[in-house]
């Protein structure tokens, strides 16, 4: 079996259990899977004819359908390759599925798992690769990008229903969207006008402010083409203001290129700096790229750790987009804070607070992180599952753009 179908279902199982939903009331019920993933390379490792179940074993469609296979789950199993963006489109199509009722609750997320050097070889002799083998996004020595592994799951539901059933709410999504370069001046070249013509949409169609955005998680890997682009289009939609009053930053300076499971590493990032209310270096920035003009940017990038101001209702963005990819699919969300105690309190006694037509979705349960840095035997989910509540400690929201509530993370 591929380790990414055994290391997705236990981290699945995981978040089901941090997210107090591991018990019996999660079989069989309209949970959807969907995770953002692509195939393996653990086959090239047979030295002799594998069994039949290896079939199945190394398809990607079961890397989501394993779990509702274990678990009974009668929602969505949905497997999401769009390359760099995979893992945050999976996210984005389980907010979709539960807005429209396909489903009561998600998991969403991604894995990358490389068993041979099949990625490295092919990624280099495409120039790729990093020389110093340092991820700089954003910096003066970026060069190319630094491969990484990761698998991570959140789970998602409806705000007023996470709040209603006493989950802990971590963030809460206020919009996300996707759109495609279309032709550009190379299959691997990324576009700023569409880059900034999704964000400028996402903003309108849920009402956010891009003023309101203090931090910005970008996809930033660390190229000398893909930086100064990806700076142009986020400058462009959030400047006007005072300049290096935002925080740009890219978690792949910190774990490597994570491919499929990149975005979900950054959207937990971002809900884990909200929560903390500590923004993470932004490691080899050096100066910043020569090709980016930061003394008039809106952003800055920090190369310490920074403290960010607790303030209600402050919002985080966070993209992600193939640099090179055949389908160049971009995604893009926001989030925020989440509510006060006694805020959700208050929605728990009156669930018409949050109307139908207007509830957000919560994001319960940012699981596995940091993502894994050497691969784990996955343990099999028991055969009767007991209800597992963990201690989790409660805070105001998030911004994918993101809103994070006190507890679980939540779609918009």
């Amino acid at each position: 079996m591929d380790p990414q179908q055994r290391l997705f279902l236990e981290e699945a199982w995981k978040t089901l259990e941090h997210a107090g939903h591991a018990g019996p009331d999660i079989v069989g019920s309209r949970c959807g899977v969907f995770v953002g993933c692509a195939h393996g390379d653990y086959q090239e490792l047979f030295r002799e004819q594998p069994p039949g179940q290896a079939f199945w074993g190394n398809t990607t469609s079961l890397i989501p359908s394993r779990l509702s296979y274990w678990l009974d789950l009668k929602g969505p199993a949905i497997a999401v390759d769009t390359a760099c963006s995979s893992s945050l489109v999976a996210v984005h199509m389980a907010c979709r599925s539960l807005r429209e009722g396909e489903c009561d609750m998600a998991l969403a997320g991604g894995v990358f798992v490389q068993s041979s050097s099949r990625f490295f070889l092919y990624a280099n002799q495409a120039n790729m690769l990093s020389p110093s083998g340092r991820c700089a996004p954003f910096g003066a020595g970026a060069d190319g990008i630094v491969p990484g592994e990761a698998v991570a799951a959140v789970l998602l539901k409806p705000l007023s229903n996470a709040l209603a059933d006493g989950d802990t709410v971590h963030g809460v999504i206020l919009g996300s969207g996707t759109n495609q370069d279309g032709t550009t001046n190379g299959i691997t070249a990324p576009s700023a006008l569409s880059q900034e013509r999704l964000m400028r949409e996402v903003y309108e169609r849920f009402g956010i402010d891009p003023e309101s955005i203090a931090v910005v998680e970008a996809h930033g890997t660390g190229t000398p083409l893909g930086d100064p682009i990806e700076h142009a289009a986020l400058a462009r939609v959030h400047g006007g203001g005072q300049a290096g009053t935002k925080l740009l930053g890219s978690v792949k300076s910190n774990i490597g290129h994570a491919t499929t499971a990149a975005g979900i590493a950054g959207l937990i990032k971002a809900v884990w700096s909200l929560k903390h209310a500590m923004v993470p270096p932004v490691l080899h920035f050096g100066g910043g790229n020569p090709s980016i003009d930061f003394s008039h940017s809106p952003f800055r990038v920090t190369a310490s750790r920074l403290p960010s101001q607790r303030r209600a209702g402050r919002l985080a963005g966070l993209r992600s987009a193939p640099s090179a990819s055949a389908a160049r699919t971009r995604m893009r969300s926001c989030r925020k804070r989440p509510p006060s105690r006694r805020r959700q309190a208050d929605c728990r006694r009156s669930s018409s607070s949050f109307p139908r037509a207007t509830r957000r979705c919560c994001v319960s349960s940012p699981n596995a992180w940091p993502p894994i840095w050497r691969r784990r035997r996955a343990s099999r989910p028991p055969t009767s599952p007991t209800r597992c509540w963990s201690a989790v400690a409660r805070w105001p929201s998030v911004s994918l753009s993101l809103r994070v509530e006190r507890g679980t993370l939540s779609r918009s």
